[in-house]
């Protein structure tokens, strides 16, 4: 990676971020004294942040009865960074953007990707991950991809885009829609489905612990990038995230925890700000 050429980006990204905030502390000065989701955690001295616990490797219960996963570790930096203690609450695809606006969590760190449609109810951070999707399947199956899913049935989880891609890509298939990841695994293993589509990472390890029962099979979708979701219009507080995003890249700490949750390098096609939808 050319850290050199993602440092130069940091510090316009950081430039552009400062001189923004000057401007329209400026502009808009009544703005300025609004408590921010910032201001509320420093004060509590808490960060609540919403979190798979049935997402492996972003957000999962291990052993010892512990949640733990990479989007874990994104929001303990965040929390030591800002000087506050973190409590991690659980969320699915369905709750997750609900618990945001209703303020029951300060951000979402949920494995949530990035789409136009989403956007128009939070704000995101800069992308922390990019990845794509493929096909959960029995391991004696034939399926590779969409081309051979008509007339099959198809598992995703409920506030996921699979359903809508899905349609798209082949609208022979049958929908078989649940609640939380361990549902559409064992669908898929009691021959209730006959593939379960979600993101490639969490995949790998779902067939990792079937061996021999479960394989990884096709692209369901292209590289996308997912990002820290919070409540539109709260730009001090975004900012204050994306700093720590910043810091995590200069300070070698992302990578590390890119290499011990996802077991290698990162992609070399994830540049940081310069992604596309």
């Amino acid at each position: 990676m050319d850290t050199s050429g993602i440092c130069r980006r940091t510090f316009l990204f950081s430039a552009m971020v400062t001189l923004f905030a000057m401007v329209t502390g400026a502009a808009v000065p009544a703005l300025a004294q609004q408590k921010t989701t910032l201001d509320a955690v420093k004060a509590r001295g808490t960060l609540i942040a919403g979190v798979k616990t049935d997402y492996p490797p972003f957000g999962y219960i291990d052993e010892a009865g512990k949640t733990v996963g990479f989007d874990i570790d994104i929001v303990e930096y965040i929390a030591n960074r800002l000087g506050v203690k973190l409590d991690l609450r659980p969320v699915t695809s369905a709750n997750r953007i609900p618990m945001l606006m209703n303020e029951t969590v300060d951000l979402i760190a949920a494995s949530t990707t990035i789409t136009q449609e989403r956007e128009e109810v939070v704000d995101f951070s800069v992308p922390y991950i990019v990845i794509g999707g493929k096909f959960l399947v029995r391991a004696d199956d034939k399926i590779t991809g969409y081309s051979s899913l008509a007339g099959k049935t198809v598992a995703y989880t409920q506030g996921t885009p699979w359903g809508e891609k899905l349609k798209a890509e082949q609208p022979a298939a049958k929908h078989l829609v649940f609640q939380d990841k361990p549902q559409a695994v064992l669908a898929l293993l009691q021959g209730k489905a006959d593939a379960y589509t979600d993101d490639a990472a969490p995949l790998a390890i779902f067939a990792k612990q079937h061996a021999g029962k479960l394989a990884v099979v096709g692209e369901a979708s292209r590289p996308l990038p997912m990002g820290i979701a919070v409540r539109p219009n709260d730009s001090k507080w975004r900012d204050a995230i994306n700093f720590a995003l910043i810091a995590m890249w200069d300070d070698g700490t992302w990578r590390k925890l890119y290499q011990k949750h996802l077991g290698n390098d990162p992609e070399p096609g994830f540049i940081i700000y310069n992604w596309k939808l």
